[in-house]
């Protein structure tokens, strides 16, 4: 193959270039070029994309079992020695968080929030629990006005009374109170969607 003698714009020959060794040349070490800067922003993109907005993916909402809520409600009593004064572990209020997913700034349930309104209906109603009282809490983060926000905590947590009610539990064994942000669950991250969460506190048995 003929070759055209090369400046620094090129073939000499311009448009009269069918395609000499030079030009040929060039326009492979263009498209390997071209080929290993797209190769390389494949490869960086979704790395540098991760760092700065984490997937949702990462934090999977788990669902805490029947057994599991009962064990944090009602955990082993142990008959031990007990100093005047101080209270034994099954003499003080037990509580779980529970994550419950409701619609955005609402207190409408969704409806995967069931699974696990269900276990907590199931935990309730275990021989264990059956004749103790609680108090539903309902917590959310610091963003937004602090008034609205206690507002809606209580409205959550009442939803989630009102689940377990149509579920069979006796409304009376329960209680609703909401905190909005005054009880964050890590205070250093006031923000952190983990203090939007409903408590479930066991305060004892019913007197009825």
């Amino acid at each position: 193959m003929k070759s055209h003698r090369h400046d620094r714009t090129g073939c000499t020959a311009r448009a009269d270039c069918t395609g000499c060794t030079g030009c040929t040349d060039s326009r492979r070490n263009s498209r390997i070029g071209r080929a290993a800067v797209f190769a390389v922003a494949v490869l960086y993109l979704p790395m540098s994309a991760g760092a700065a907005d984490p997937s949702p993916g990462q934090h999977p909402d788990a669902v805490i079992s029947d057994q599991q809520i009962e064990q944090a409600l009602h955990p082993p009593v142990t008959r031990s020695f007990t100093p005047r004064g101080l209270k034994r572990r099954d003499e003080t209020d037990q509580s779980v968080n529970l994550n419950i997913q409701f619609e955005h700034n609402s207190s409408a349930l969704k409806p995967q929030a069931s699974a696990q309104l269900k276990q907590l209906q199931l935990a309730l109603s275990s021989s264990a629990l059956a004749k103790d009282r609680f108090v539903v809490a309902g917590h959310t983060d610091s963003k937004g006005r602090p008034e609205y926000n206690k507002q809606l905590s209580q409205r959550r947590a009442e939803a989630v009374k009102g689940f377990l009610v149509a579920q069979g539990v006796d409304p009376r064994r329960l209680d609703t109170v909401g905190y909005g942000s005054e009880r964050l669950l890590t205070p250093d991250q006031p923000e952190d969607p983990g203090n939007r969460r409903v408590e479930i506190r066991d305060v004892g048995e019913s007197s009825k």
